[in-house]
């Protein structure tokens, strides 16, 4: 993918997963959000809802200034909605603090970008954008992002605006969905047709789970620099249980590498990932399309700090 004078693309290596949006759920059970409450996962078996309270990840090597961070998620106990994420680096220290605020449909965060997620009535993110002032110019980066009738999160186009010049969308995520898991996730330039990366995921058939987050999006999409869109709702979750993960990238060089990942999941008694950890061999190169890097590893604590288990 040719660079473009986006945000993501200038500021820094920006792919999301994150978008990577997965969120992992049943067709029997979905994990639908709460439209009231956005920010926490509805379990629909149960009366409960579940929070996150932290997640502690590791980004891949492709990553150029994330490696091990860890957030702190604050609510409001008025409305449920989160209030803030605190981040932290691998030794401990405050890295950002990034705040909600809400505006019907909207959620502003207080981020060094500006960041805008607009939302459905459903609760789904469906427009997400970014701005940065850069020699004197607002450079605008937008995400949008498309569901099946079914829920799932089927397309995102990527496009930048710069200063009152509206910019095309020049890349396109698209998404498999097979016996209702994400089976395929396929990056490429719509100017050209050109695939610059594809993932392909596979699963434990036999293992229903439920997930306490969205993935597809964060975290193999589009990995924004305050890190909260896998906190968001992007729509249905796969059903099983992820086991692994096989990429094509294409190279700034044109050159084209594969390889892939086995994932080891842990689940708790409630039937939700508490981790996963991508295991397998360092990605070389340097990707055409500079968009997020895989994560190594995720976990997620679900109860508030001290809170009897």
């Amino acid at each position: 993918m040719t660079a473009k004078p986006t945000l993501h693309h200038i500021a820094f290596s920006f792919l999301l997963i994150s978008g990577i949006a997965l969120t992992f759920s049943s067709c029997k059970r979905d994990n639908e959000i709460d439209p009231a409450h956005p920010m926490i996962v509805k379990d629909s078996t149960t009366t409960n809802n579940i929070r996150v309270y932290g997640a502690n990840y590791v980004w891949g090597e492709l990553a150029i200034n994330k490696k091990t961070e860890s957030d702190a998620i604050q609510y409001n106990a008025a409305t449920g909605k989160i209030d803030s994420v605190l981040t932290y680096d691998n030794n401990g220290v405050l890295i950002s603090s990034i705040g909600f605020i809400y505006s019907g449909n909207k959620i502003t965060l207080n981020s060094p970008y500006n960041d805008e997620y607009d939302m459905d009535n459903t609760g789904k993110v469906v427009y997400h954008s970014t701005q940065e002032i850069q020699n004197g110019h607002l450079i605008t980066a937008i995400e949008r992002y498309g569901y099946d009738a079914n829920n799932y999160l089927n397309k995102v186009t990527m496009s930048s605006n710069f200063d009152s010049y509206i910019g095309p969308v020049y890349s396109e995520i698209d998404y498999g969905v097979t016996n209702g898991n994400y089976t395929k996730y396929t990056l490429s330039n719509t100017d050209s047709g050109t695939v610059t990366r594809q993932y392909i995921f596979t699963y434990n058939t036999a293992k229903i789970v439920k997930s306490p987050c969205a993935f597809f999006s964060p975290i193999f999409s589009n990995n924004t620099v305050s890190n909260i869109d896998k906190y968001l709702n992007y729509g249905k979750a796969s059903v099983n249980l992820l086991t692994g993960l096989s990429y094509t990238i294409r190279n700034l060089d044109k050159t084209v590498v594969t390889g892939s990942f086995n994932i080891v999941t842990t689940v708790n008694t409630g039937g939700y990932v508490t981790s996963l950890n991508l295991d397998g061999n360092t990605i070389t190169g340097a990707p055409s399309d500079n968009l997020s890097p895989l994560p190594r590893a995720l976990s997620f604590t679900f109860q508030k700090p001290g809170a009897n288990q």
